[in-house]
């Protein structure tokens, strides 16, 4: 990890696998959840990236620290991953990955003191959002949209309290997706996810469940109007059932979830996880909804139980952090299910959990102070992967 970035570069630019010559039509898609909460706002950390700071900062979790972080002494670490040279080597990175795309996490944009011109922001944070107000939370779509290796790695968006509900938003995301990068699935459709879209947003965006299917089937209809085809969304949500009701009143195409917490106090064998993630994809297909599968590569929320954020209240439950064997098992077992139930995982695509998620979980692929490059190494040895 202490090489000069460009030599990184050069030496990632050679062992990049060549994709040319690939049926894609036969090869399942691999996205991965990023979350851009690693940022400095005028010189300070971000209201959200105050909060990882805090969590990684015990000396137990410096090893989860991403590969642009420092540790300057047992208690005193730093991180800012607003920088452009740093998004070109992660870009670098998830291309020798095999990763076809990343799906930002996007939210709200807010001003000092939680405060938003917007409204529907505003209604957002006073009834869902628990003060999660970020000041810049599209830093790493900005940085990744101005980097000279975008191409490498397409992109899509997971929707989060900035939802096509507010009208503001609707042309945004319709320029984005006319982006070349914008990932498609179907033969052209934009791919698009939403999750954290519960009763309380409902009512917030069309009057309940029923008339915020209305707003979003508008959105498709604007997006069409515009060029586009019709965009592919995916609802995400933990429990099979209830995502599929909710996803079924929105006229969605598909359901997916974000993540699958679990695990014991004193640490659950990473197995288990894969196995809840098959009974996640078997559920959906048992009942006959089309979905993304969820392929999650860890859950260990201790930084946040030892010191808590005021968004989410987790505990210390959690895997063991994965094997290389065991995360190559999980991506195959992963493509493999979409293969074979090529009807149910109609858009074949997987969504992995997390590039970045380092206060969440020990298994983020990002390279870290502790892990280095195992993890996008060990995807390089099994991506890309066919039917």
């Amino acid at each position: 990890m202490s090489l000069p970035s460009v030599f990184i570069c050069i030496i990632l630019l050679i062992s990049v696998p060549v994709l040319s010559g690939i049926n894609v039509e036969h090869r399942p898609t691999v996205g991965v959840i990023r979350w851009d909460a690693w940022n400095l706002f005028n010189n300070q950390y971000d209201p959200i990236s105050y909060y990882l700071h805090r969590a990684l900062t015990p000396e137990e979790f410096h090893f989860r620290i991403p590969f642009y972080g420092s540790v300057h002494s047992p208690t005193n670490i730093s991180f800012n991953g607003d920088i452009q040279n740093v998004m070109d080597q992660e870009v670098l990175y998830a291309k020798h990955a095999g990763i076809d795309y990343w799906a930002f996490d996007t939210y709200c944009t807010f001003g000092s003191n939680c405060t938003t011109n917007n409204t529907y922001c505003t209604q957002y944070y006073k009834q869902t959002s628990n003060q999660y107000c970020p000041r810049n939370p599209a830093y790493g779509l900005d940085l990744y949209l101005s980097s000279p290796y975008k191409s490498l790695v397409n992109f899509t968006l997971i929707l989060l309290g900035s939802s096509p509900c507010d009208v503001t938003f609707q042309q945004q995301y319709i320029d984005l997706m006319k982006q070349p990068q914008f990932q498609t699935v179907l033969g052209g459709r934009p791919l698009l996810y939403l999750f954290q879209f519960d009763n309380a947003e409902a009512d917030i965006c069309g009057g309940g469940w029923s008339g915020s299917g209305q707003v979003f089937q508008k959105f498709r209809q604007l997006a069409i109007s515009q060029g586009l085809q019709n965009p592919y969304m995916v609802l995400m949500d933990f429990d099979v059932a209830t995502v599929q009701s909710h996803a079924s009143m929105l006229e969605f195409d598909a359901i997916s979830t974000y993540a699958l917490p679990g695990g014991t106090n004193e640490g659950t064998p990473f197995v288990e996880l894969l196995h809840s993630a098959q009974q996640w994809w078997q559920s959906a297909h048992q009942i006959g909804t089309k979905m993304v599968p969820i392929v999650p590569t860890g859950w260990d929320p201790r930084p946040r139980a030892e010191n808590p954020v005021p968004w989410v209240d987790e505990g210390p439950q959690h895997y063991f952090q994965p094997t290389v064997e065991e995360l190559q098992t999980l991506i195959r077992n992963g493509i493999n299910f979409t293969c074979t139930y090529n009807q149910t995982a109609e858009a074949q695509t997987i969504i992995i959990y997390a590039w970045n998620e380092c206060s969440e979980t020990s298994g983020s692929l990002i390279p870290s102070l502790g892990n280095g490059t195992l993890y996008v190494d060990a995807l390089s040895k099994v991506l890309p992967m066919h039917c």
